[in-house]
């Protein structure tokens, strides 16, 4: 659920959320994969770079 929040506020502009939500969902599941699925999703593009490099 915590992913998908960070997948409404980035189209929406609202980054910093967007990252926050992101952050919440790593801890609550296996890091790596949810890094993978959102550098896979054109929706967190805004955010691709702050993924690969957390």
């Amino acid at each position: 659920m915590r992913y998908n929040l960070a997948y409404y506020e980035c189209p929406l502009g609202r980054l910093q959320q967007a990252k926050e939500w992101l952050e919440m969902a790593y801890k609550l599941s296996d890091r790596k994969t949810m890094k993978l699925a959102a550098l896979s999703d054109p929706d967190l593009e805004p955010l691709w770079r702050e993924i690969r490099s957390a």
